[in-house]
């Protein structure tokens, strides 16, 4: 193995990120953010989940880890409690189910910490080449048709990685783990850098099919299946034999190609499979009937009913981001209104479901939920059009957002009827935190030059645009979106998406057909066509903030 190594590795090297969390503690008490080393500020407190904020002149952005997106009403109350004093009165739920919160100055991290810590909750690792949250199924453990309850699992991985410490504490990059039992698959296998999802066999015996060497950004690889069965007792080991794994003999020397999944795409499957063997200290059981695992896209929204004759509430937060009173709200209908364990959860598509709620308040919890303005029956869009940060705080992020997902939601939820399920993500850059890659309709950021239109120093203005992606899939063959469109005016976007979708609804051989296969069969320029001809037209009207 070559000795040679990146800038990152370099920087690592002169101290372990975890060992961070003393002087974050040291510069908040001291409350002085120009005293704190750029290293530090820039690199090292991400280990503990916090990042600097755009335009890195005095505050940061925090992360809580939500393993599998499990909270109580006291837990996420605590937070809308954070949000309210640190954050001015807002946060955003990410694709891995967790929170972020804005606006926390150097002195509010030491109290903040401390209050999570007081919950049973942390932002460790919720950052940095570490194991990040463990995503899980959002209805783990309370489904009727579930093939394995997998919540225990997720909150079993996700202590064990936080205890290691150290040991997993210097991975050559990011390292994500996901784990669900349910038959959709909503918790994302074949994306993550190990995938563990329920499989039930000819015998009854039920546990886990294993996918290895998932990831996005600007280089998409779907996990490989390890064609082994996992049962329940091997879960945290086996996620221990894949970091252990991935820290040997992942790549140090380019950043750009540390990622697991590179790894895994060099040596293929069967190595992998032998190491992690090697690692365990015994053979997996293997089946090679255990492949790539169906999928569809969903997080559960509606309202359902549990295995244990309760229901559950879904609650569509618009692109993820909701307020310290939503919250709060949130946390105080679960006490009013469910029974038994009162529990809360986060989705992978930046929306909350509450749990163990009786027959007999499901009427009486939609209408408080509606009042408050969190109208558990809404628009399609509302559940599953989601947003990375952008511009707003990000230092990645080449265009605005959230805001502008957020217009764009409400003028296609006034303007477009939609009987069907439709993933929309608006992402800043290439990095794909809001999963563009997969999505039906994945817009990702790019800065557009109107060579018409000079600005006031008589140069080209240059705004916001999009790149617009479609036709991707998960599940047993899938299929990452492709560019279809490049450059449309962000302020016009939202006229490309309703013509594609009232095309699709034109056009769909039945309300069985999928848009992904409407896609499929439809010609590239045709629709690039449905994208860029409405932009174009004199009367197109564009949506400013």
């Amino acid at each position: 193995m070559s000795t040679r190594v990146n800038k990152a590795e370099e920087f690592k090297k002169t101290k372990d990120g975890f060992d961070v969390l003393q002087d974050i503690l040291r510069y908040s008490e001291a409350g002085d953010y120009d005293a704190i080393p750029e290293d530090d500020a820039a690199q090292r407190f991400k280990w503990f989940g916090i990042y600097r904020q755009k335009p890195n002149t005095g505050h940061f952005m925090l992360r809580i880890k939500i393993p599998g997106g499990q909270l109580t009403p006291a837990q996420l109350k605590m937070i809308s409690e954070l949000t309210d004093r640190y954050a001015r009165g807002f946060g955003d739920i990410t694709t891995r189910q967790t929170i972020q919160l804005h606006w926390l100055t150097t002195a509010d991290l030491k109290p903040v910490l401390q209050t999570l810590w007081d919950a049973g909750m942390t932002s460790q690792f919720a950052c940095g080449d570490a194991p990040r949250n463990v995503v899980g199924c959002p209805l783990a453990g309370v489904l009727e048709d579930e093939i394995i309850n997998s919540s225990q699992h997720a909150q079993d991985i996700s202590k064990y990685f936080v205890d290691a410490g150290r040991e997993f504490s210097n991975l050559p990059r990011k390292f994500k783990p996901s784990i669900g039992g349910c038959n959709l698959h909503c918790h994302q296998p074949q994306i993550n850098c190990y995938g563990l999802y329920g499989v039930k066999r000819p015998s009854g015996e039920t546990g886990y099919g294993l996918v290895v060497g998932g990831g996005l950004s600007s280089t998409p690889h779907y996990a490989q299946p390890m064609r082994v069965f996992v049962k329940p007792e091997q879960v945290v080991e086996v996620s221990r034999a894949i970091a252990t794994v991935f820290r040997d003999y992942g790549y140090r020397e380019k950043r750009t190609r540390a990622r697991l999944k590179f790894l895994v795409a060099d040596k293929g499957w069967q190595w992998t499979r032998d190491k992690i063997e090697e690692v365990l200290g015994y053979q997996l059981e293997h089946d090679d009937t255990l492949l790539d695992p169906p999928a569809i896209h969903t997080d559960h929204l509606g309202i359902g009913k549990q295995k244990d004759g309760n229901y559950y509430v879904g609650v569509p937060i618009g692109r993820g981001r909701w307020t310290a009173r939503n919250m709060a709200d949130i946390a105080e209908l679960a006490e009013k209104y469910a029974d038994g364990e009162k529990r809360i959860r986060t989705t992978g598509k930046q929306n909350v479901i509450l749990l163990d709620i009786p027959e007999a308040n499901l009427a009486a919890l939609e209408k408080d939920l509606t009042d408050r303005g969190l109208p558990p029956v809404a628009h399609s869009l509302r559940t599953s059009l989601i947003a990375c940060t952008g511009t707003e705080f990000c230092n990645l992020a080449v265009v605005e957002t959230k805001a502008r997902a957020g217009r764009v939601l409400q003028w296609l939820e006034h303007n477009v009827d939609i009987d069907f399920p439709l993933f929309i993500s608006f992402t800043g850059c290439p990095n794909a935190c809001a999963q563009y890659q997969i999505a039906d309709i994945g817009l990702t950021g790019i800065p557009v030059v109107l060579r018409d239109k000079l600005d006031e120093n008589g140069k080209p203005t240059k705004i916001d645009g999009f790149k617009v992606l479609l036709g991707a899939g998960l599940g047993l063959d899938p299929k990452f979106n492709e560019l279809i469109a490049k450059k449309i005016p962000g302020d016009l976007i939202h006229l490309s998406i309703k013509n594609l979708i009232e095309t699709f609804k034109d056009e769909r051989v039945d309300e069985d057909e999928t848009f992904q296969s409407w896609v499929t069969r439809s010609d590239p320029e045709y629709l690039q066509k449905l994208i860029t001809e409405p932009t174009e037209a004199q009367e197109a009207e564009m949506l400013m903030a």
